[in-house]
């Protein structure tokens, strides 16, 4: 089975989770940013089924709480991950396109990210317009393209 048929027989769904409920022990990188996660930061869950599958923290484009975090005119995705064992098996970017599609809804991101994650945002469907390697975070701001709303993806089912 091709890469690309695999991606079309899996049924994704996102649905908006309480952070506490991720298990740790799927989710290492996810869960040690918890600390830092406020009312604001909206977490999802991606689900195969039953199995939760990835998640990620974002920070809105609005600022709903007061004493949260800045808004920078964009959403953040503040954490992205894929559970460890089901990394390279095309997860990751199911994910990302659902996310894409069913929640973001503008055209441009910030990530906070390793260097390392460029291709795989590239890959998706992202632009990078600008990348900041400094010495606390690292920051890519991202533009859609060559995705349209409009366009139809199989395999996905919306929240």
């Amino acid at each position: 089975m091709s890469s690309e048929e695999d991606h079309q027989e899996r049924d994704i769904k996102v649905h908006l989770i309480d952070y506490d409920d991720v298990p740790a022990h799927s989710f290492p990188f996810f869960t040690s940013y918890r600390m830092f996660f406020d009312e604001q930061i909206r977490c999802y869950g991606f689900h195969e089924g039953e199995e939760l599958v990835a998640v990620t923290a974002i920070i809105p484009e609005e600022q709903d709480f007061e004493g949260g975090f800045i808004s920078v005119g964009c959403p953040i995705i503040y954490v992205f991950e894929v559970r460890e064992d089901l990394r390279k098996k095309g997860y990751g970017y199911l994910c990302a396109q659902t996310l894409i599609h069913n929640v973001i809804e503008g055209d441009t991101i910030q990530l906070c990210c390793s260097p390392f994650v460029r291709p795989f945002w590239q890959k998706v469907g992202f632009e990078i317009v600008y990348f900041d390697q400094s010495l606390y975070m690292n920051k890519m701001v991202l533009k859609k393209g060559g995705i349209k709303e409009e366009d139809e993806i199989e395999g996905f089912s919306s929240p």
